[in-house]
């Protein structure tokens, strides 16, 4: 696909990667890292796949485009931050769930709501646990520079 690459920080760390030249992630980044940029998100601000998938041209494929979000979450990338919420009775809210938690529960296999502990299976879970994302600080501090 055509698209014209920005002179930004980000635009260029994403240029320099290396990626299949069979797959729409790289143009899927770059799509995504400029909605972000659009959009004004700040840190105070959670979206889901969803509301970015929403935002993104169509003739990108599911695949591509969650590829591209996790790809933006990388320690090196440093745009979002992946975080999870669950509903808390109590409180009558959707409540940000510690990560470690939920890395825990998916990489063990034993899965609980993280709130009530009641057992859930695998489905269950994922529809218990919402993933959100957010961008990082480091986005936010240097998403206006240019190389």
């Amino acid at each position: 696909m055509n698209y014209e690459i920005k002179n930004s920080y980000f635009h260029k760390i994403i240029r320099d990667q290396k990626f299949s030249e069979f797959s729409e992630v790289r143009y899927s980044c770059f799509l995504i890292l400029d909605y972000l940029i659009v959009a004004g998100r700040d840190l105070e601000v959670s979206f889901s796949f969803d509301e970015l998938r929403e935002n993104i041209d169509q003739k990108i494929s599911d695949e591509d485009f969650i590829t591209s979000v996790f790809y933006l979450t990388r320690e090196d990338i440093k745009i979002l931050d992946q975080g999870f919420s669950a509903w808390k009775a109590v409180e009558d809210r959707y409540v940000e769930v510690r990560k470690e938690k939920v890395l825990r529960m998916i990489n063990s296999k034993q899965f609980s709501h993280p709130y009530t502990g009641i057992e859930l299976t695998e489905d269950q879970f994922f529809e218990e646990v919402i993933p959100f994302f957010a961008v990082t600080k480091y986005f936010l501090d240097h998403k206006n520079d240019s190389i």
